[in-house]
């Protein structure tokens, strides 16, 4: 699986890890997915486990403050 994932990704450090990584991360951030459901997706059993992936990114900070200071220039 790690080979093939390598090969389509063209990332040599790529495996079945980074996959599942990429793929939490694109449900919770990109597509605003439920923690819970996220979780179902892959299979943890606690919640706990599945919030490793929500990780907050400089950018949704920045995003996050850029709008809170419109909201107080109102």
């Amino acid at each position: 699986m790690a080979t093939m994932l390598r090969e389509w990704s063209g990332i040599d450090r790529a495996s079945s890890h980074s996959g599942r990584r990429t793929l939490a991360t694109n449900l919770l951030h990109d597509q605003g997915e439920h923690l819970k459901t996220v979780q179902k997706v892959l299979g943890h059993k606690s919640a706990a486990t599945t919030t490793i992936y929500q990780d907050v990114t400089e950018q949704e900070i920045k995003h996050v403050l850029k709008k809170a200071g419109k909201n107080y220039d109102n």
